[in-house]
């Protein structure tokens, strides 16, 4: 007989074809995280596909089997479905893109399922038209997901002192250690991996459920840009291609 789990909320990151007529679908769930699973015959209910197995949608599923894919059961609706618009769609499917490739199978994801709820509902109340109504949601998603997975160090301590950043000092981040005070003569040129406290300190505030204040995005995007980097490789993102063949490169 076949192991059935209790039904679990989930979203849909990933699908792509499998065999004549079914799916494998790729699930953020809060207690297994990142999770695979077969949807048999999907392909032929096309009703049922395009009624429930779509993403942005909040979904209760039930999962069967033991081995590490999944089967898909019974699905149900667990809400509203997040209509986004526009260049919002594409933030939805970067962010679909990022979990897919740096979340592991299988561990669980209490916050990150939660932070991906919190960017949804605010990516669904943009209008969708501008790239820069994008920035703040992405970036703040981006670094709790980083700190989330243990990849960003603390925003508001300094690994030399072991203490609190100082406001008005310079900070270097080193990826093994985590910021340092930078000493830097005068006129010498500020590098990108160099941030003030002032701007980490207010990161971190954002992070703890503030606003990210438009004078703060440029720090965020170098900040999450150098820690991204290392993880995701030389591989180029699907969907950021994507989202320049439609709008360009704004």
């Amino acid at each position: 007989m076949s192991f059935q789990q209790p039904p679990q909320p989930a979203y849909i990151l990933h699908s792509r074809p499998f065999r004549d007529s079914s799916l494998i679908l790729e699930l953020l769930t809060p207690g297994q995280g990142r999770i695979g699973c077969v949807a048999r015959g999907a392909r032929r209910d096309k009703q049922r596909r395009q009624q429930s197995l779509q993403p942005f949608s909040p979904l209760l599923v039930t999962l069967m089997g033991r081995g590490d894919l999944k089967t898909l059961g019974p699905v149900e609706s667990a809400g509203s479905a997040y209509w986004l618009r526009g260049r919002a769609v594409y933030g939805g499917l970067y962010v679909n893109e990022l979990l897919m490739r740096l979340l592991p199978v299988g561990e669980s994801q209490y916050q990150v399922f939660a932070a991906y709820q919190n960017l949804l509902r605010e990516l669904n109340a943009l209008a969708g038209e501008e790239a820069d109504e994008l920035l703040a949601p992405l970036r703040r998603f981006e670094l709790a997901l980083l700190a989330e997975m243990g990849n960003c160090p603390s925003l508001d301590y300094c690994a030399a002192t072991q203490g609190p950043l100082e406001p008005t000092a310079v900070y270097r981040l080193e990826r093994e250690t985590g910021f340092v005070p930078v000493h830097r003569h005068d006129g010498a040129a500020a590098r990108a991996d160099e941030f003030s406290g002032r701007e980490l300190l207010e990161l971190h505030r954002a992070l703890q459920g503030g606003e990210l204040a438009s004078g703060l995005l440029t720090a965020a995007r170098r900040l999450s840009s150098l820690l991204l980097a290392p993880l995701l490789g030389e591989k180029p993102l699907q969907s950021r291609e994507l989202f320049k063949q439609v709008y360009g490169k704004k």
